[in-house]
């Protein structure tokens, strides 16, 4: 079964023994704008938006700039840059990709990534996995290629937060 480390954002897992929230590290200074070439990208219109773009960037293995686009989401005190260094983003970005990327499917730019219309009430959305599809496929159906056991349980949804009139993918959870 899959297991993700941390994320760009934050990532909650549950169904273990031993469920666990796993967030980034706060730091004590004030939010610093990224000012290396990889800018954070504007925020998206909708949450769809959002996450069509984000899970994209990580299929393409564009793990810091998927990383820097929730940016602007982010806390205060929390410096986008030193997070997106930080060895389990990269980790657990890949360990989507892994989970996503299966032999026979095609991925961006050919592949295309669609999400389903998303229904935000507020501020904040979660979006399954099962509403997001990769090449004609959810991303579910790709995350449980191989998996034994009970899968019944099993899922992913990506946490989407409008901010400042845009959205922008804050995180994920993880139930195994």
């Amino acid at each position: 079964m899959l297991l993700l480390v941390a994320s760009c954002g934050s990532a909650r897992v549950a169904g273990s023994a031993k469920p666990a929230t796993i967030s980034p590290v706060t730091s004590a200074a004030s939010v610093t704008a990224p000012t290396s070439a990889a800018q954070p990208t504007s925020g998206a219109k909708t949450p769809a938006t959002a996450v069509e773009r984000w899970v994209t960037q990580i299929l393409q293995e564009q793990y810091t700039e998927a990383c820097l686009s929730s940016a602007p989401a982010m806390p205060a005190g929390q410096d986008a840059e030193s997070l997106c260094k930080r060895s389990e983003a990269s980790a657990s970005a890949k360990s989507l990709r892994e989970a996503w990327a299966k032999p026979g499917v095609e991925l961006p730019p050919g592949g295309k990534v669609e999400v389903a219309t998303v229904t935000a009430k507020g501020d904040k959305v979660t979006v399954p996995d099962t509403a997001v599809k990769l090449d004609g496929r959810t991303l579910r159906s790709l995350e449980l290629i191989g998996a034994t056991g009970d899968t019944g349980s099993f899922s992913l949804s990506f946490k989407v937060e409008k901010h400042a009139g845009s959205w922008y993918v804050t995180g994920f959870d993880l139930n195994a």
